[in-house]
């Protein structure tokens, strides 16, 4: 039938048209997610996309959708799955989810991972039908300084320092009693340039560290946080607030204990995702 979609490969396509048709398919999505050429070249990078095995949909001749696809070992993961407005209403996600798949079996994966906002039913009832079952939840949340309310003091025991990334990241594995999410992980964090690290520091070894990026001075995204213990986590958090207006994280696990350091500290969660996943 000249109406079925085919499945090409994404590294068929230029990173400017993969770029637009990412933000043509998450057009009307909860977040805006225009993207531009450079940052998904960025991506690819970080989050070990694979273009080869991410795919393209094309329906009567027009590109119609696309299953972003990152691979590590034997674990897969979905960097992005939209379909455009007009072929939207066609019955046409569950094929592409189930292409986006085969390709990941085909690429030798045993697990596929991926997260999907808990509010977005249509794309939820998409993956269980493909067979993804819940694994967990995971938090965003946001720090807003009040403006009439002094900064907040925190006793602690130990020194806070900045410190380069890269070396905080040797105590990654300790530092994280749960998993990291895919974009939070250690091969992401290894190969992203922007990041500034503080650390609070026992007997002259970090006990607890912050990752995070700002790009105006005024507001700080969280890109990583590991310690020992919660309070740890606590001391730099409350380290890194007096420096912004605001503060993001995203992708906390809330199966983790770390995590209650946000909640002490004034975070409001703004959204929550599921994460799911399907062994291969």
């Amino acid at each position: 039938m000249d109406d079925a979609p085919q499945f090409l490969p994404a590294a068929a396509f230029s990173l400017d048209t993969l770029a637009d048709l990412f933000t043509r398919g998450f057009a009307g999505y909860f977040y805006a997610a225009t993207i531009s050429a450079e940052v998904l070249s960025n991506r690819v990078r970080a989050d070990q996309i694979d273009l080869a095995r991410s795919v393209v949909m094309q329906v009567e001749g027009t590109l119609a959708g696309l299953a972003v696809v990152a691979l590590r070992g034997d674990q897969a993961w979905c960097g992005g799955f939209g379909i455009t407005e007009p072929f939207r209403g066609r019955r046409l996600a569950v094929p592409l989810a189930e292409a986006m798949l085969a390709q990941a079996r085909a690429a030798g994966a045993r697990r596929f991972s991926l997260e999907v906002l808990t509010r977005n039913a249509p794309a939820i009832a998409v993956y269980r039908q493909v067979g993804f079952l819940h694994q967990r939840d995971v938090r965003i949340m946001r720090w807003v300084r009040d403006a009439h309310a002094a900064p907040a003091e925190l006793a602690y025991a130990g020194t806070l320092v900045e410190a380069e990334p890269r070396a905080l990241l040797a105590y990654f594995d300790a530092f994280h009693p749960v998993p990291a999410a895919w974009q939070r992980d250690l091969p992401t964090l290894l190969v992203r340039g922007e990041l500034r690290g503080l650390a609070l520091l026992e007997d002259e070894r970090p006990a607890a560290y912050v990752l995070f990026q700002s790009a105006d001075g005024a507001h700080a995204q969280i890109a990583d946080m590991g310690a020992t213990r919660t309070e740890g986590a606590r001391v730099v958090l409350h380290a890194l607030l007096q420096g912004y207006t605001s503060v993001a994280s995203t992708n906390e696990p809330e199966n983790s204990a770390l995590t209650a350091a946000f909640d002490t500290l004034g975070f409001a969660e703004i959204d929550r995702q599921h994460e799911l996943a399907i062994d291969l």
